[in-house]
């Protein structure tokens, strides 16, 4: 390195005109100053070659930036030293403003509580009013502006002000269903233990709401204000189309399975590099994987995913295990397998839901070599 260049700061290297050549000049870390490594750190990074920087590395690259951005104004310089705060942001130095997950709805989801597992459904209207409904398969739907809401046979009301954004919540308890009809008249289906944030009146430019569970939605047309979907995971973006997205806490997944139109699934972003992302066709699956941070596609019999909506579980190969989490969920029961391997049994059929649940599991004894113990709404399965 030249001796020129060893009184240079970080800051000075990276606003280099020369500085593509420059940085190649390194071939040990001792040959050069430790404002040089720096600046090399921040390119690999920002080149994809460097993942993550050191804790060490954040400390002194974030007081940097809040110095130089005040003190240099040549325009190249301002430009790069911007390049690294975006890189502070996807580090998670800085504000979580670029983050998707930190929508204003996402922010008020997450303050509410997760979806009862028992109880009754309950609508959470503004105010935090709210109102307990019954039955086990509901229907909400939204008359006009969002202020008047039919429930099954009942109507309520809360105020909903012109230029207010105002929240409602169904948390569905497991063993209940609910069809919730939206104020843009998109048609929502609730499955068991389920969560769905929603404005009672949408935007003028885009329509969100926010999942916990899993849902069908049958969202209607409108170019000019996409409708997305958000979990703690991922982002589902739509047009107008029908798709089934479970995104459980519980799960290790989170799947959409989209039955007509076209929709895009992308995770919600921690970094702002290399974000994983994929456009959907109707009949596939995209499965993100919680723990690899990766979206993967297959092609799929939709209706296996969808059926709990018209009240059966469709079945083509389908693990034991899949079956008995889904049943569980739907009846609101507690269900053991005393020899693990069972699980891996497969069955094919459909299983009617306006049947118990002992009776559902019953059909399946008669295709797998199970017996079935009911003592107090639970059950274990046995290999007989």
């Amino acid at each position: 390195m030249k001796n020129e260049d060893s009184n240079k700061r970080a800051e000075d290297f990276l606003a280099d005109d020369n500085w593509a050549e420059l940085k190649n000049e390194l071939k040990s870390p001792g040959e050069s100053s430790a404002d040089f490594v720096l600046a090399q750190t921040i390119a690999e990074t920002l080149a994809g070659e460097k993942e993550t920087l050191s804790q060490a590395e954040r400390e002194v690259l974030e007081s940097r930036i809040t110095h130089s951005i005040s003190n240099y104004k040549r325009r190249n310089l301002i430009v790069r030293i911007s390049a690294a705060a975006v890189l502070l942001v996807a580090i998670g130095i800085s504000a979580t403003v670029f983050r998707n997950s930190d929508s204003s709805i996402s922010v008020y989801a997450r303050q509410m509580q997760q979806a009862d597992v028992n109880g009754d459904t309950r609508l959470i209207l503004s105010g935090k009013k709210e109102v307990l409904i019954k039955s086990n398969d509901s229907k909400i739907a939204y008359v006009g502006n969002g202020k008047e809401i039919k429930v099954d046979t009942g109507f309520v009301n809360q105020t909903v002000e012109d230029d207010e954004m105002v929240y409602n919540t169904v948390i569905v308890p497991y063993g209940k269903r609910t069809q919730i009809t939206l104020s843009d008249h998109s048609l929502v289906w609730l499955n068991s233990g389920s969560k769905l944030v929603y404005p009672a009146r949408f935007a003028s430019d885009k329509r969100e709401v926010y999942l916990e569970g899993e849902a069908i939605f049958e969202v209607s047309h409108n170019k000019q204000q996409p409708f997305h979907v958000l979990t703690h995971d991922v982002e589902v973006k739509v047009l107008g189309t029908v798709f089934d997205l479970s995104a459980y806490n519980d799960d290790k997944t989170t799947s959409t399975i989209l039955v007509a139109g076209s929709v895009e699934m992308k995770e919600n972003s921690r970094s702002l590099f290399n974000t994983p992302q994929v456009t959907m066709i109707p009949g596939t699956m995209a499965v993100y994987s919680k723990g690899a941070s990766e979206i993967t596609q297959s092609e799929v019999d939709a209706k296996q995913y969808t059926s709990w909506r018209d009240g059966y579980i469709s079945c083509d190969k389908q693990s034991l295990g899949d079956i008995l989490k889904k049943i569980s969920r739907y009846y609101n029961v507690s269900i053991q397998v005393s020899d693990k391997s069972l699980e891996n049994e497969t069955f094919t059929g459909n299983l009617d839901l306006r049947n118990s649940a002992t009776q559902v599991l019953a059909i399946i004894a008669e295709f797998i070599n199970i017996r079935i113990e009911n003592t107090n709404n639970q059950i274990l399965i046995t290999r007989v």
